[in-house]
């Protein structure tokens, strides 16, 4: 007879757990006894003091090690191992002896890390690649630990199948040198780059560059161009790339032949550093974020900076004189402020470090008073995108001096700069309000409102992951007489305000034809993460259908622009998974209040008894009970979600088809149904008579003081059962250990210059 299945033993259990002696389930970011008990939860290895522990799990399941995440884990695993050891840990470690479970062998097991979610590795490759604790990735994480609560699937492992895509680029080795386009289309191509990306990054003069187009398209063969002529013609096919995608509002095949030409031609360009060069590069970094290629963006940026270092760009100075109507800065103040400006904000999304310090940055009053004014505006939010990457990285965890009333300060002070910066903008066009500018402008005001909301939601993510009470708690405790309190108490509606934001000018720029290569799909994705997170936190909000339909309408926009530009399918089927999850998770909690309702109703048992013992009621008792005797899964068990009716009849996605192909599929995908609210607010649609209403205060809570995370009610409430962590996520957190989940893996924050 075959021997029952044991639940996996952990090689290490935290530090309170090992003196306690109790088991300790490794549940991240705290375990449940220490949550339960709101004590830190550190883990230290005895053997090499001053290091944080590596937990680890073994004797897994067969089953288990067929999951992807059990791959990208054992390759991980020594990485993750030399990263661990270089970070200080958050406490003096434990000298308590080692757990008695670790004496069995660990052979060839999966590690689950706490913090693997900024770091992608591909399979059978040695390719890793870490983003910052600012990054949608790591912010991913912090969803990853509510999909992980309800017992669902982690999300954020898909980021690795976007990595090859965002990070390399496939060239022949040869030299692609295709003839310009012919004059009709030339001139089509030129319109729609004057008109629609060069009021954003005027880094060249207009009439030069036409000319010098004009020059090389009369040429019949470019094999004999001489050296210094060739930055001109890799402009000129950013040029026609940008402009044909530009034309198309998505990539193009066209615009990717005219890419890949230009970069077939990057190593002939960089042996000549000189200004051709650095506007060729930077215009490498707009077309590589049209084709959602990030990294290599931010690689063709780095070089553009540092050539520009050492042509003294960054000493560039506007004309001494006064700014008359004629008057415009020259092309080197303009080259070194599209610098700036793209520079703080890759930073910011990417979390990399910077290579532009604070004295260096160029000023936007540099600008003012030109026509230039959306460079402009861009730069200063650069500078404010800046300071809150400093906010986040210069004081790393276990070393910083900072107090958490300090840290609440300076997120203060940093909304209100954004906030000031914002009102500078003129109404039309301003960030935050309905952009009711020109058609042409459109595009371009939607693109700085877009970037302003993402930089509010790295400033206020912290509360964004965290308990609404708890935060409001910290925020009074230690900033009760500070006049920005209620804005940081409220950092979570800030946070989610700004996702709907995003979300809404995403599906309006697509509604409305004005899509741009200038806004990258990652922006979206980082609304459809912070919308996720906040449903899977108030799953009683009234606003829930408005939401759940702008988070579908959001991921069905970034599924279609990562299938435009040919991502690997495994990422649209995690961008897929995060609407499956959300919408499961709200379904579930629904069963669960459908029976909730029936407690306040017994004093009306008289009138309802007809109703109570109905078949209908019956339907809603048993559904509790089945919601109730759900089992308590093992803590790392990546259990798949039931998938949503429609999306399990689809056969799956086979990896190997062109992405073109699975990018009308994807769209559908998103057409789950959202539950029809009725008049209670909780999507119930009651079939008593509505003779007399209820009050919703005494129907269920709509805060989440005594109902727990999954769904049931809080201990010592009901029959749930007492293995199922009734715990809410991060709840116990202060400030300071919210910012230090965050910002794991920090970035320096800057580099050498030269």
């Amino acid at each position: 007879m075959d021997r029952p299945s044991k639940r996996p033993r952990l090689s290490m259990a935290c530090n309170i757990c090992r003196q306690r002696k109790v088991k300790c389930d490794a549940e991240y970011p705290k375990c449940r006894n220490c949550r339960v008990r709101n004590q830190a939860c550190v883990t230290t290895d005895p053997q090499r003091p001053g290091c944080p522990g590596l937990r680890e799990w073994l004797d897994v399941p067969e089953k288990q090690l067929q999951i992807t995440t059990v791959d990208a884990g054992i390759q991980n695993n020594e990485y993750l191992q030399n990263a661990h050891t270089q970070k200080n840990s958050l406490q003096e470690p434990d000298s308590s002896e080692v757990d008695g479970d670790t004496g069995a062998d660990s052979e060839v097991s999966p590690v689950r890390q706490p913090f693997d979610t900024s770091v992608n590795t591909e399979d059978g490759t040695k390719r890793t690649k870490i983003l910052g604790g600012s990054s949608s990735q790591c912010l991913a994480k912090s969803l990853d630990v509510y999909f992980k609560a309800a017992r669902m699937q982690p999300v954020s492992e898909f980021f690795r199948h976007g990595m090859r895509h965002a990070e390399e680029l496939d060239l022949v080795l040869a030299l692609l040198l295709p003839e310009l386009p012919d004059t009709e289309k030339r001139a089509k191509y030129m319109s729609v780059y004057r008109s629609r990306i060069y009021p954003l990054y005027p880094v060249f003069d207009l009439s030069r560059l036409e000319a010098g187009i004009a020059e090389l398209a009369a040429m019949s063969n470019f094999n004999s161009l001489p050296r210094d002529d060739i930055p001109l013609l890799v402009c000129a096919y950013l040029v026609m790339s940008i402009g044909a995608d530009e034309y198309a509002q998505c990539p193009t095949e066209e615009g990717e032949r005219y890419l890949h030409a230009a970069a077939s031609l990057l190593a002939h360009i960089i042996v000549v550093p000189y200004l051709h060069t650095v506007q060729a590069l930077l215009h490498f970094t707009i077309a590589y974020r049209g084709h959602n290629r990030e990294g290599l963006a931010w690689q063709t940026l780095g070089m553009a900076i540092r050539i520009a270092y050492t042509l003294g760009l960054h000493h560039a100075q506007p004309s001494k004189s006064p700014v008359g109507a004629s008057e415009k800065p020259g092309i080197r103040v303009r080259v070194w402020a599209t610098c700036c400006a793209l520079e703080k904000l890759m930073h910011l999304a990417s979390g990399w470090p910077t290579l532009i310090s604070d004295d260096l940055m160029a000023r936007s009053n540099s600008l003012k008073g030109t026509e230039y004014q959306f460079l402009q505006w861009h730069l200063g939010l650069a500078g404010y995108q800046g300071s809150i990457s400093d906010h986040l990285y210069s004081h790393p965890a276990g070393r910083s001096t900072r107090s958490v009333r300090q840290i609440l300060v300076d997120t203060a002070r940093l909304d209100r700069d954004l906030l000031l910066w914002a009102n500078d903008i003129p109404v039309e066009l301003r960030p935050g309000n309905d952009i009711t500018c020109a058609s042409d402008e459109f595009h371009m005001a939607a693109f700085l409102s877009i970037e302003y909301h993402a930089a509010m939601i790295a400033l206020h993510r912290a509360a964004l992951i965290a308990p609404r009470a708890k935060m409001e708690q910290e925020v009074m405790k230690h900033c009760s007489d500070d006049p920005s309190r209620f804005r940081l108490a409220s950092g979570e509606s800030i946070c989610v305000n700004s996702a709907r934001a995003i979300a809404k000018l995403s599906i309006e720029l697509q509604d409305r034809g004005l899509d741009s290569c200038l806004i990258p799909a990652g922006t979206a994705v980082l609304a459809c993460i912070s919308l996720a997170i906040y449903l899977m936190k108030h799953t009683t909000s009234r606003l829930q259908a408005m939401d759940m339909q702008l988070l579908k309408a959001c991921l069905a926009y970034s599924s279609t622009r990562m299938a435009q530009s040919n991502i690997d399918p495994r990422f649209i089927e995690g961008l897929a998974m995060i609407y499956d999850q959300v919408q499961v998770r709200l379904e579930a909690y629904l069963e669960g209040a459908e029976s909730r309702v029936l407690s306040p109703l017994r004093h009306h048992q008289a009138i309802y008894s007809e109703h109570v013992s109905s078949p209908k009621a019956v339907k809603y008792y048993r559904s509790a009970q089945a919601f109730a005797q759900l089992p308590t899964p093992s803590t790392h068990e990546p259990t798949s979600p039931a998938r949503m009716r429609n999306l399990g009849q689809e056969k799956s996605i086979n990896r190997h088809h062109h992405a073109q192909a699975t990018m009308p599929r994807r769209a559908q995908s998103f057409s789950h149904p959202v539950p029809n609210l009725d008049r209670n607010g909780l999507g119930i649609h009651n079939e008593w008579p509505q003779t007399q209403q209820e009050p919703l205060d005494t129907q269920v809570p709509l805060d989440s003081s005594d109902i727990s995370f999954l769904g049931g009610p809080a201990a010592g409430m009901g029959e749930f059962p007492t293995e199922i962590d009734q715990v809410f996520p991060f709840e116990g957190f202060n400030v300071e250990e919210l910012w230090n989940w965050m910002m794991y893996y920090d970035s320096p924050p800057s580099t050498e210059i030269l």
